[in-house]
C-alpha cells in the first residue's frame, strides 16, 4: 500500500468528525491582518479574509504559520501555539499526526513554501517530515 493510501485509510482514526467547524481564514497575508497599537505594543484585532474562507477544523488555521515560518524552529513553535492558545499538554503525538494529515489533505498546501532549508533531503517517510515541522518538544 502507498503512502498517500496509508495516509487516507487512517484519517478517521485521525481526525474525529465530531468536530465543531470554525471559520478559517484562507490566508495569512499582511494585507488580510488588522493590527491595533495599545500600551503594550501591537495587538492582532483581526483577521479580514473574504476571498477564499472556509469552515473547518480549527487546526487548519495553525497549518500555514506553523509549517511555512516556524521553520521547525523549536523556541519559534511553541510561542506560536502558545499565542494561539494551545496548551502545552495538548501538543502531543497525535496533535502532530493531526496537523501532518491536515497538511497532506489541505487543497491549498504547497510542500515547496516550507521554510526548512533542504528538507527534501532528510525525509524519507511521512513521520520524518513531522517531525522537522512540528518538533516532539517545541
Amino acid at each position: 500500500m502507498g503512502r498517500s493510501a496509508s495516509l487516507l485509510q487512517a484519517v478517521p482514526s485521525v481526525l474525529p468528525a465530531d468536530v465543531q467547524p470554525v471559520i478559517l481564514p484562507g490566508e495569512w497575508i499582511p494585507e488580510n491582518l488588522l493590527l491595533t497599537e495599545t500600551s503594550d505594543g501591537w495587538q492582532l484585532t483581526a483577521v479580514i479574509d473574504l476571498s477564499d474562507v472556509m469552515t473547518g477544523w480549527r487546526e487548519y488555521d495553525l497549518l500555514g504559520p506553523s509549517a511555512f515560518m516556524c521553520a521547525g524552529v523549536p523556541d519559534r513553535l511553541r510561542a506560536f501555539l502558545e499565542g494561539y492558545g494551545v496548551p502545552a499538554e495538548d501538543y502531543d503525538d497525535a496533535m502532530r499526526r493531526r496537523l501532518t494529515t491536515l497538511m497532506m489533505l489541505h487543497g491549498a498546501s504547497d510542500m515547496r513554501g516550507i521554510a526548512i532549508t533542504e528538507w527534501q533531503s532528510s525525509v524519507r517517510k511521512l513521520e520524518d517530515l513531522e517531525d522537522l515541522i512540528w518538533p516532539k518538544t517545541p
